[in-house]
């Protein structure tokens, strides 16, 4: 005889059904606070659940043998890391790149910054430095998406990431998406060094 799948799964279902104990608690308690009697198994009828006590009850003596973890600590302040910077030959592309700006030759100043990108891909200030540029050009989501970049890039560099969330909100504000960009105003201004 041949079973189908089905059958075979229900029949193993049903056997395992049966190997399992019912959960079972030592100190049951009603919605008032009693204890309730447990119907059924003694000692070793099945694995025991506690009742969690109520808001306000205070918390039952600890029994012998059984160690309490410790309160979660606190989280930690992030540590600060030294402000950005960028490396001489960036710093000479990034010079060149914004008299480019100035001049209007937006396609020589992204060529400039996207050299510059090559030599430091992971300065923030660089990205941050694209994002304006993606401004000037009217492409406000990359901006943005170059300042949330920067700030991923600059955890602990608080004036770095103010620079950051200004050009975010920037984005924003020219799509117009005021509340938002008043938010990433806000986060810029906590963060700026005063």
């Amino acid at each position: 005889m041949r079973l189908a799948p089905v059958s075979i799964l229900a029949l193993l279902l049903a056997a395992s059904g049966c190997a399992v104990a019912p959960f079972r608690s030592d100190s049951p308690q009603s919605p008032s606070g009693k204890a309730v009697p447990v119907a059924g198994g003694g000692p070793g009828s099945g694995p025991v659940v506690t009742s969690v006590p109520e808001a306000g009850a205070t918390a039952p003596e600890a029994e012998p043998g059984i160690v309490t973890p410790p309160p979660a600590a606190l989280p930690r302040e992030r540590p600060r890391t030294a402000p950005a910077a960028l490396s001489p030959a960036s710093k000479a592309l990034v010079g060149q790149a914004q008299s480019q700006r100035k001049k209007g030759d937006l396609p020589g100043a992204t060529v400039s910054l996207d050299r510059a990108l090559r030599i430091e891909p992971n300065n923030p200030l660089l990205w941050i430095e694209m994002g304006r540029l993606r401004m000037d050009q009217h492409n406000f989501p990359q901006a943005e998406s170059m300042g949330r970049k920067a700030l991923s890039m600059s955890v602990g560099d608080n004036r770095t990431q103010s620079a950051a969330w200004q050009l975010i909100a920037d984005a924003l504000k020219a799509r117009g998406r005021n509340p938002q960009a008043q938010e990433a105003l806000e986060k810029a201004r906590e963060l700026s060094p005063n």
